[in-house]
C-alpha cells in the first residue's frame, strides 16, 4: 500500500458493490419497443406540445446537444426533423422490473435507486468469488441484450460503495464498465469537476468555492476547519470525508424527498375556471397517491400557475393544520390558492404540490379518536387498490365522469412511478 493511500485514509477494500444505470434510458426503451424509431434523432418530452420539457433522447439526439431538460422548442432550433414522443411509462417499469430481475440472480441484496438505475452489493456471494465484480457487470449487460433488447444498454460503475459505484458509472455514459478503487481514486478525481459528483450541484459547487475547495480532489483534502469555512455542518462534512474516501455512509448515503408536485402543460390555454378546477381535481389527486405510496402526508399546499402567451403567473402556497394526504384535502387547500389567478389571463401550465412532509404514522392521534384509520382513509386505500389493477382511470370522481383525461401516468425523477414503492430516492 502506497503512503498516499494510507495517509488519505481511503477504502482499501475489495470492491463488491456496482450500480447499474440504463443509458438514455425512455428514449432506448422507445427504440427498442419501435423498429422505427432506431437511428432516430429522437426526444421523449413530458407533454406533446413545443414548450414541454424533455426528460429523455437518444444517443442521436444527444450527439447533437439536445439534453435532458431542454424544452422542446429548444430542440426543434437544433434538429428541425427531431421525433417528439410522450413518455410510456408502463413500457419503462417493465425494462426496470426485468432489470432489477436480473440482478437478483446475482445476490438478493438490490437497490432500486429509481427507474433507471440501480445497486447490488456482491459481498459474500459465490458470484463474486467465481465472477468478480466486472464479470458479474458483463453477464448482466448479456442478458440485459438478450431480455430486454440490443437498443437498451447501461453504464456499470464497480467500487465500495453505492456512491462511489455511481461516480465509476458516470465516467463512461455509452454501455461503459468502470471501476474506482483505492489504487486510482486521486487519478479519478483529478479529472472531473465538483459537478461531476453525485450531490453536488453548481450552488453546491458555489459553497465549496467560498471555502477554497474548487475540484473534487481539494474536497477529497479538506480539513474539517474548511469545511466548516464552505458552510458545512459537522455531522455533513463527516459524511462527505467518508463518502470521498470510498465508505459506504449509512442514512447519509440517501436523500430525503422534501415534496411531491404535479404539473400539466395544457395543450390549449384556457381561462375557464370549470376546466382549470377539474385539472386542479386530477392533479390533487395524483400527488394524493404518491404521497400514499411513500406512506408520508405534508403540511404545506403549493399552486402554481403560468400564463400563456403573456409572459408571467404565480405561486402561492398555504400551511394547513394538520398534515394531509388525500386528493380532496389537497384539492380544497389548493383550490383557495388557485383564486388568486388573474382572470382576465389564459393559463398555459398549472401545478400543485405538498411540502413540509412528515411520515404517515408521525401524526399523533386524538385520544378520543376510533382505533383504526378514519373512514376517507380506507375510502382512498381501497380506490388506490383498484388504480393499482386497473389503471389510473379506473375510479374517477362523478364531476370528472365523460371527461378526457387531461393528465397522464408519469413518472417521477428519483421514482420507479410504482404505486407500492415504498423507498423514495432522487437523483441527484
Amino acid at each position: 500500500m502506497s503512503p498516499d493511500v494510507a495517509e488519505l485514509g481511503l477504502n482499501t477494500a475489495d470492491p463488491a458493490t456496482l450500480v447499474v444505470d440504463l443509458n438514455c434510458a425512455f428514449a432506448s426503451i422507445e427504440q427498442q419497443h419501435d423498429p422505427s424509431l432506431r437511428g432516430r434523432v429522437l426526444a421523449i418530452a413530458a407533454y406533446a406540445t413545443d414548450a414541454a420539457t424533455i426528460v429523455s433522447s437518444s444517443r442521436e439526439a444527444r450527439d447533437l446537444g439536445i439534453k435532458t431538460g431542454m424544452k422542446v422548442f429548444e430542440a426543434k432550433a437544433l434538429f428541425p426533423a427531431l421525433v417528439v414522443r410522450e413518455p410510456n411509462p408502463p413500457l419503462y417499469r417493465e425494462a426496470s422490473d426485468k432489470l432489477i430481475e436480473i440482478m437478483l440472480r446475482h445476490t438478493p441484496d438490490v437497490l432500486r435507486m429509481s427507474i433507471d438505475e440501480a445497486s447490488l452489493n456482491l459481498a459474500g456471494t459465490p458470484n463474486l468469488r467465481k465472477l468478480g465484480p466486472q464479470g458479474v457487470a458483463r453477464a448482466i449487460k448479456q442478458a440485459m441484450r438478450l431480455e430486454i433488447g440490443e437498443c437498451v444498454t447501461a453504464s456499470v460503475g464497480v467500487s465500495t460503495s453505492i456512491w462511489m459505484a455511481k461516480q465509476a458509472s458516470n465516467l463512461n455514459k455509452r454501455d461503459g464498465l468502470e471501476q474506482i478503487d483505492h489504487t486510482n481514486l486521486v487519478s479519478v478525481f483529478e479529472r472531473l469537476r465538483l459537478t461531476d459528483l453525485s450531490g453536488i450541484a453548481e450552488a453546491s459547487a458555489r459553497r465549496l468555492a467560498r471555502g477554497g475547495i474548487t475540484n473534487p480532489l481539494q474536497f477529497l483534502l479538506a480539513t474539517p476547519a474548511r469545511l466548516r469555512l464552505a458552510g458545512m455542518h459537522a455531522e455533513v462534512a463527516r459524511g462527505w470525508s467518508l463518502r470521498l474516501r470510498g465508505f459506504e455512509v449509512g442514512g447519509f448515503e440517501s436523500a430525503v424527498r422534501k415534496s411531491y408536485s404535479h404539473s400539466h402543460v395544457l395543450a390549449r390555454a384556457t381561462a375557464s375556471q370549470r376546466d382549470l378546477e377539474e385539472l386542479l381535481m386530477r392533479l390533487s389527486d395524483m400527488v394524493g397517491r404518491r404521497l400514499r405510496a411513500a406512506g408520508r402526508r405534508g403540511r404545506v399546499v403549493s399552486v402554481g400557475v403560468v400564463y400563456r402567451p403573456d409572459p408571467g403567473g404565480f405561486s402561492r402556497q398555504a400551511k394547513q393544520p394538520a398534515p394531509i394526504s388525500t386528493g380532496d384535502e389537497i384539492y380544497q387547500a389548493a383550490l383557495k390558492l388557485l383564486a388568486a389567478r388573474d382572470p382576465r389571463l389564459t393559463v398555459g401550465t398549472l401545478g400543485v404540490g405538498l411540502s413540509d412532509l412528515v411520515d404517515d404514522d408521525a401524526g399523533q392521534l386524538d385520544l378520543f379518536s376510533p382505533l383504526g384509520p378514519p373512514r376517507k382513509m380506507r375510502l382512498e386505500a381501497a380506490v388506490d387498490a383498484l388504480r393499482d389493477r386497473f389503471g389510473e382511470d379506473a375510479v374517477q370522481r362523478s364531476r370528472l365522469l365523460g371527461r378526457a383525461p387531461v393528465v397522464r401516468d408519469r413518472i417521477a425523477f428519483g421514482n420507479t412511478g410504482h404505486p407500492d414503492e415504498r423507498r423514495e430516492r432522487d437523483k441527484a
